[in-house]
């Protein structure tokens, strides 16, 4: 590597740490040790990349960049443009319908891979979306309201429907964080309803309409979306913390010990070549579905609710093929 290209990615590198700092920034001696270069040339790069940004002095030999300030100039390594490509295929993929300004966002970060083949796939998949995937143009209008409404502090009124209600029902929110659905499809909305005077969750498909009040709202406090999500399995919080044990078979062992299906999962492999496998959980709504996908290839041990109700499940799915086979005669 020569010493441009040397300089170059030191730079870059500094650059995105600065970027991603704490609050309380970092001194010279903190980058010296990460960028592994002496105090001399971080201080030299230091009123490089001043000259490009504004570089905060958080106090007295304590540096950082506004995270929220773009990069100055993107250049993406072989396996840097791979990992963003992964990133935007799984989106697209997942995303039924799409408001403009996330494809705009996608045509603006694509051209940053610069590796033909990737561009190009990508190129066509955001063409797609944009002709068969799209928001209505009420849906991206709610949207807008919504970001607006986050973006301002402004509380939003809703009206909004649940997946097992019909009915609308009006929400003043305020808007706090957005979080895309892991398993499935969708955008949810994590907000303060006024109207219930808790922490709420609203999946953006179900919202009808939204409309901006003219009341301003303070943050009530720091939202950790990651502490908040710990124990969720998709998107519910909140709950009584459940364990769910299960018991993978045999030839289902080497799919689930590949795959992480939870951060906080646990994973045992027994002498039978059967897989025990554990996670603490807010609630066992949302991964009851995903049990049951398995079919006949996993128990549940724990907790006994879930036990009983996809054992239910299973013999109604039972029963229903052996009407239709009789009624068919076959």
């Amino acid at each position: 590597m020569g010493l441009a290209n040397n300089k170059r990615e030191r730079l870059e590198e500094l650059e995105t740490i600065l970027q991603f700092a704490p609050e309380e920034g970092l001194g010279p001696k903190e980058l010296s040790g990460q960028l592994q270069c002496d105090l001399a040339t971080i201080h030299r790069y230091l009123d490089e990349i001043g000259a490009r940004r504004t570089v905060i002095q958080v106090s007295r030999g304590k540096y950082r960049l506004d995270p929220a300030e773009s990069l100055s100039n993107v250049q993406l390594r072989t396996g840097e443009a791979l990992s963003i490509y992964l990133a935007l295929r799984r989106f697209i993929r997942q995303t039924s319908h799409a408001p403009g300004f996330m494809l705009t966002a996608l045509k603006k970060v694509v051209p940053a891979i610069r590796k033909a083949g990737l561009v190009h796939t990508l190129a066509d998949s955001i063409a797609e979306l944009e002709s068969e995937r799209q928001l209505s143009e009420a849906d991206t209008e709610n949207w807008d309201v919504i970001l607006r409404g986050w973006l301002e502090k402004i509380v939003v009124r809703i009206d909004y429907a649940t997946a097992k209600d019909a009915a609308w029902h009006e929400h003043e929110i305020e808007p706090l964080h957005f979080e895309p659905a892991i398993l499935s499809d969708g955008t949810y909305l994590i907000a303060w309803s006024r109207t219930r005077n808790a922490l709420r969750t609203f999946k953006l498909d179900r919202i009808r309409k939204a409309r901006l009040t003219t009341v301003q709202f303070e943050d009530r406090q720091e939202l950790d979306a990651n502490a908040l999500l710990r124990h969720a399995w998709g998107i519910w919080y909140g709950q009584d913390v459940q364990q769910v044990t299960l018991r993978f078979a045999p030839q289902v062992a080497a799919r689930v010990l590949e795959t992480v299906w939870h951060p906080l999962e646990q994973k045992e492999m027994l002498p039978d070549g059967c897989v025990l496998w554990s996670v603490k959980i807010a609630g066992t709504l949302e991964i009851k579905s995903w049990v049951r996908g398995w079919g006949p290839d996993v128990e549940v041990l724990a907790p006994a609710d879930l036990r009983n109700e996809v054992a239910h499940d299973m013999r109604v799915a039972a029963a229903m093929y052996s009407t239709r086979k009789e009624s068919t005669g076959d």
